[in-house]
């Protein structure tokens, strides 16, 4: 559900000031130790996270907003 509501979200060109790394814990599990990632899906940006198991296109953007890194999600 995440990754359908992000790359929906990403298909809008107007957010071209962020990029997506994928990372899976299974094979970094120190990598989200070190992100502080505790529930997956998760999102990171700075110290900011986004974690839950129905993370919809409405509640990414508003976390993209809220992190200061989009203008208007449209939504």
């Amino acid at each position: 559900m995440a990754k359908k509501a992000l790359d929906e979200l990403m298909a809008q060109k107007k957010y071209t000031n962020i990029t997506l790394e994928q990372v899976e814990i299974i094979t970094n599990p120190l990598r989200a130790l070190k992100d502080g990632i505790k529930l997956i899906p998760a999102l990171k940006y700075g110290e900011e996270k986004l974690s839950g198991i129905f993370l919809n296109k409405e509640k990414i953007a508003t976390f993209f907003n809220e992190a200061g890194k989009l203008e208007d999600t449209g939504l």
